[in-house]
């Protein structure tokens, strides 16, 4: 009983817990493959536009950041977010649940004001984990083409590292991100504002 309990949080996380279980698979089938696809789609269109850069082409800002790929400049956006999402959690787990932000002070609003918070800065972290989710699977997604698309041009897939390191930093802020959300939840939950 207490693994379907924590089954249903987990689901809860990004919002799959209510539905029937066909719709909810149907869902993230989709996602999945979207994700998938939208990496290998990037990934090409990294590959169009650096030979376009190498035969010369002029590239507006956005066709060239496109080009350039990944770079120890574009690698610390998620891992930062994996550092900030982290400390969070230890913020979470040490002292005691703070009610949401608001337009007014807290002492000035209701208990239920107070819980109806909660389940709203709740509903934002899964809404946010989510998003860093599918942008972490579509980057992770573009990382394995471009393994792939080394390895078929015979170069090794280990020289491009701030492709994989980009793709692990997202990895990373989703994992704090979702362990942030699971505690913050069960502290939710536990004082019954869920």
């Amino acid at each position: 009983m207490a693994t379907e309990g924590a089954a249903r949080r987990l689901n809860e996380l990004v919002f799959l817990h209510r539905g029937p279980i066909l719709l909810r698979a149907f869902v993230v089938c989709v996602v999945a493959v979207a994700s998938a696809v939208a990496g290998v789609a990037l990934f090409r269109l990294h590959e169009s536009y650096a030979a376009r850069l190498a035969s010369g082409s002029a590239l507006d800002a956005l066709q060239s950041f496109i080009a350039r790929g990944s770079s120890p400049a574009t690698l610390w956006p998620g891992w930062l977010a994996a550092v900030c999402f982290a400390v969070a959690l230890l913020r979470v787990r040490r002292e005691p649940l703070e009610p949401s932000p608001g337009l007014h002070k807290p002492e000035g609003r209701t208990i239920a004001q107070l819980r109806h918070g909660l389940r709203w800065e709740y509903a934002a972290v899964r809404a946010v984990l989510v998003v860093v989710s599918v942008v972490a699977a579509v980057d992770t997604a573009r990382a394995l083409a471009f393994a792939a698309g080394a390895e078929r041009a015979g170069a090794s897939p280990l020289t491009p590292w701030p492709v994989y390191a980009e793709a692990a930093g997202l990895i990373a802020a989703t994992l704090m991100l979702a362990w942030y959300a699971w505690v913050f939840g069960g502290d939710v939950s536990r004082i019954g504002a869920a």
